[in-house]
């Protein structure tokens, strides 16, 4: 009697089962021999706004845009960045809080095989030098908030960097906000174009000028399992951060992974806290490339604070919350936490650190 596909898979489990112990805890229908094709990073996104173009793809502080948007502003930008030099090889740093101009960028840099470089806001210019020397990072883009832009200056002013793309903060905020943010917070707001670098600098309106004028860009011929997508400079705990190079093979197979382990999820029907940072390997995946492969609203928390992460919870309902167990573990002991409903949540994932039992069930009770 022929085997079939099915019996093959079962014995291949079974087999797999035997010598892999852990499997027996895995959800059923995970398959560990399962084989998955590499494409290059930016297919998540095309496939997504292809088929779910009216879905919202970003949710930041109230403002809302579609995937349909989204695909554009990014098509617009990597004119833009080509037309300012960034190409197939270009070390492009993202020194960003979560908010769309991250995601933007980020696919518009891989769209034209240039390699993005994660920075982490928090750090000091002496560990930005370190990071930018090593990695050779030629263009930097980051916002124009006072905080982020004297760092991205002071690395100009002293030759480690030899460009960036200042952004509006202000310009990602509902209409509302922004002009209350501009009237308000007037002192946050850098003033790139009277900066001693301003010759080094390039405003996002300027460079989508550019783009426009120059009418397209050069569409890269990437190789996923050659061409490195992301560099992704480790936390330092052991030594000196050390870049890992992650190809676009890499990070689309990890995605995919990801989805197969949330069956239970529906396609451009989730809603996904996005308050773990960005540039963070972990956030990157689970949390940005992880929402846009399912077509899901990323709900964007530019910074974590755990009474206005609560009131977001409760506010806009997301269905999936990527975390680590100091996040889980801080939720379960507000002192306010009954006054919140998380019962919208229905998928997590931990990561960072062992997530101590304890904390586990406590949070399940609670969703």
């Amino acid at each position: 009697m022929a085997e079939t596909d099915l019996d093959a898979n079962n014995n291949a489990t079974e087999t797999s089962a035997h010598t892999h112990p852990w499997l027996a805890h895995y959800p059923p229908g995970i398959d560990w021999n399962k084989t998955y094709t590499p494409h290059p990073l930016p297919k998540l996104l095309s496939d997504a706004a292809t088929q779910y173009p009216a879905n919202i793809c970003t949710n930041f502080l109230g403002r809302t845009q579609t995937y349909a948007e989204i695909a554009a502003a990014v098509e617009r930008t990597a004119a833009g960045l080509a037309a300012n030099g960034v190409a197939r090889g270009t070390k492009v740093g993202l020194c960003l809080p979560n908010c769309p101009t991250f995601i933007i960028y980020y696919f518009a840099a891989l769209k034209l095989g240039a390699t993005i470089v994660n920075y982490n806001p928090l750090y000091t210019v002496e560990e930005l030098v370190h990071q930018v020397t090593d990695s050779e990072t030629e263009l930097m883009v980051t916002l124009d908030l006072k905080t982020l832009f004297d760092k991205t200056e002071a690395l100009l002013a002293s030759g480690h960097l030899k460009r960036a793309v200042v952004c509006s903060f202000s310009g990602l905020l509902p209409s509302s906000k922004a002009v209350l943010f501009r009237l308000f917070k007037a002192r946050d707001i850098a003033a790139p174009r009277k900066s001693k670098v301003a010759d080094q600098i390039v405003l996002e309106h300027e460079l989508l000028e550019a783009g426009s004028k120059a009418g397209g860009y050069p569409a890269a011929d990437i190789d996923p399992e050659q061409d490195v997508a992301v560099l992704q400079y480790t936390g330092g705990t052991t030594g000196t951060p050390k870049g890992a190079m992650l190809t676009h093979a890499n990070l689309y197979i990890n995605t995919q992974q990801v989805a197969d382990w949330a069956p239970a999820l529906t396609d451009a029907e989730e809603r996904v806290f996005g308050v773990l940072p960005f540039f963070h390997v972990f956030a990157m995946t689970v949390v940005l490339n992880f929402s846009i492969a399912r077509a899901a609203q990323i709900i964007i928390m530019p910074r974590f604070v755990l009474d206005d992460a609560l009131k977001m919870i409760h506010k806009t309902r997301p269905t999936v919350m990527p975390g680590v167990p100091t996040l889980f573990n801080a939720i379960i002991h507000h002192p306010k936490l009954s006054t919140y409903d998380l019962s919208s949540l229905k998928f997590c994932i931990s990561g960072g650190a062992a997530l101590p039992l304890d904390v586990k069930t406590r949070f399940q009770n609670l969703t």
